[in-house]
């Protein structure tokens, strides 16, 4: 999911996402299984995280049970 707003910052805030000072969103990779449990998340800061498509991927189905 991409967050295109999120004035008050509350999704961020629960992702640990929001910026320490800054008033604007990490990049952050969060992949969340059917029970709603975080099973792949990665902080990138500001960058883009290399190969995200294949990287995503193999943890999805590494996770898939």
């Amino acid at each position: 999911m991409t967050l295109l707003v999120d004035e008050k910052g509350r999704v961020a805030k629960m992702y640990d996402a929001d910026h320490w000072l800054l008033p604007l969103s990490k990049r952050v990779y969060v992949i969340i299984d059917q029970h709603m449990n975080i099973i792949y998340k990665k902080d990138m800061g500001f960058a883009l995280l290399p190969d995200q498509t294949q990287t995503l991927t193999e943890e999805i189905y590494r996770n898939i049970k």
